[in-house]
């Protein structure tokens, strides 16, 4: 596991992490979680940060927005079939953004030497799947820009026909579990797990996030680097980050990226909190 030194959120009130010893800011704001406004807090050191650096902490806003998700669900009487030892959707087509790549090397880099080769292996073996089944209309070695959506879900419904398995899957269980993707933290369903079986069968009880936070970081990385939203596909996205290291290594001051990547959370939050979709979603919750 790599620790993340330059950016932390803080569970407690008048919380602080003694161990910039460089100086820290915190970042103070609220979200609009389910009609719940929910104050979060977050620690910043004075010092410069890579985009990867982002990727731990965003992940972990997703999961506390989600477990908010989640018990909202629960005292309604919803069932949630997510649980250990799930994996029916194990199989999509998972999107990572710039930054979650750039951890997701480091990572697994960073995994014992047994497990690293295995997983390193099975990434191999995915992709050469992949690159050798393409379809002749996609690009699928490069990453894909978010704004075309109808071919990411061409793209998606291409995937799930090879019907793969996650190169992080071992025996049911994610072998990087604690830093998973966003795409897989935001994914949460209602009533059966057979509906993840088929990811096109029914998307009724797909629960809607208050806010989507792998856009959120896709928009973050944009801007810093002042190019397209990209989505890169997880079992490629290995190769993409080796062809890529000399925008994994450039850095920006930890304070600057953070306080964007607030602003892009509180504009998102407020632009899919007047959506028709989530407006339901709050009435019936």
């Amino acid at each position: 596991m790599i620790e993340n030194r330059s950016m932390m959120i803080l569970n407690k009130p008048g919380e602080t992490n003694n161990n910039y010893a460089d100086g820290q800011k915190t970042i103070d704001f609220e979200l609009d979680i389910i009609g719940q406004s929910t104050h979060f807090r977050i620690c910043v050191a004075q010092k410069q940060a890579t985009l990867s650096d982002i990727a731990p902490l965003a992940q972990k806003l997703s999961t506390q927005m989600a477990k908010i998700v989640l018990d909202k669900l629960q005292s309604n009487g919803e069932f949630v079939p997510c649980r250990k030892g799930c994996s029916a959707c194990c199989n999509y087509l998972i999107p990572l953004s710039v930054p979650e790549v750039f951890r997701l090397r480091e990572e697994i880099l960073a995994m014992p030497t047994g497990q690293g080769r295995t997983v390193l292996q099975s990434f191999l073996d995915t992709a050469k799947i992949i690159l050798n089944e393409k379809p002749k209309k996609f690009e699928i070695n490069e990453s894909t820009q978010t704004s075309n959506h109808r071919q990411i879900s061409e793209l998606s419904k291409w995937y799930a026909s090879l019907k793969l398995t996650c190169p992080l899957l071992s025996n049911n269980l994610c072998t990087s579990y604690e830093h998973r993707p966003v795409a897989c933290r935001e994914h949460i369903v209602k009533g059966s797990a057979l509906l993840c079986e088929d990811e096109w069968s029914d998307g009724s009880q797909i629960v809607q996030m208050p806010i989507s936070v792998l856009e959120c970081l896709g928009q973050l990385a944009a801007e810093l680097e002042q190019s397209d939203i990209e989505a890169v596909m997880l079992p490629l996205a290995l190769p993409w980050a080796q062809e890529n290291l000399e925008r994994a290594e450039r850095t920006w001051p930890a304070v600057t990226m953070v306080e964007c990547f607030v602003e892009i959370l509180q504009t998102l939050n407020i632009e899919q909190s007047k959506s028709p979709i989530m407006k339901k979603a709050q009435l019936c919750s």
